[in-house]
């Protein structure tokens, strides 16, 4: 294994146990009346392309105050941002994020959320696969459920693309798993 992988893993570890330990410290309260939420998230890439990726990221998003409600399932919006790495083909860089995400059954203890976030990078060549520009968009669907109190667990499947605001374009598929606690 190399040494760029041991870096990312390391880091990747760090945001989840930062996450972890900061949990407890936080105050608890009913899942209508919170607005942040933070947590960590990694996975990995399903791509066809030359490389694969892993990411890890820390992720704060913030509950805006509309809310529509649809019978028994209600409809609110998040701001997202998130800050971590992204690795592939031996190189590792810097990955953030910034955007907007819906979520369908808001205050319930599973929801489904759908966003899009401007997307910037440190990097934009990860061995043979060049993204084509340090800025891009990720796009997501992700799905959360509340198991305890105010932490949940989330699935979420995202594409990062820039859009073509360059001749290269592949774009990279992900599957990110996590954990996010409320307050």
């Amino acid at each position: 294994m190399g040494l760029c992988k041991v870096r990312v893993r390391s880091v990747g570890a760090l945001i989840v146990l930062i996450t972890l330990l900061l949990l407890p410290a936080l105050p608890g309260r009913a899942s209508e009346d919170t607005n942040w939420e933070i947590g960590g998230q990694g996975g990995f890439s399903f791509n066809d392309g030359d490389e694969s990726f892993t990411q890890y990221e820390a992720l704060a998003n913030y509950k805006l105050p509309w809310r529509w409600n649809l019978d028994e399932i209600s409809l609110g919006m998040r701001v997202t941002s998130t800050a971590g790495v992204l690795d592939g083909g031996g190189q590792t860089g810097a990955i953030g994020s910034l955007g907007l995400a819906f979520v369908l059954g808001d205050g319930h203890d599973f929801n489904v959320r759908v966003g899009s976030a401007a997307t910037l990078m440190s990097e934009d060549e990860y061995g043979d696969e060049d993204l084509g520009t340090l800025f891009s968009f990720t796009s997501h669907l992700c799905l959360s459920y509340r198991f305890w109190d105010e932490l949940s667990a989330r699935v979420r499947v995202q594409h990062m693309s820039n859009a073509s605001l360059s001749d290269e374009n592949p774009g990279v598929n992900m599957f990110l798993f996590g954990l996010h606690y409320a307050f």
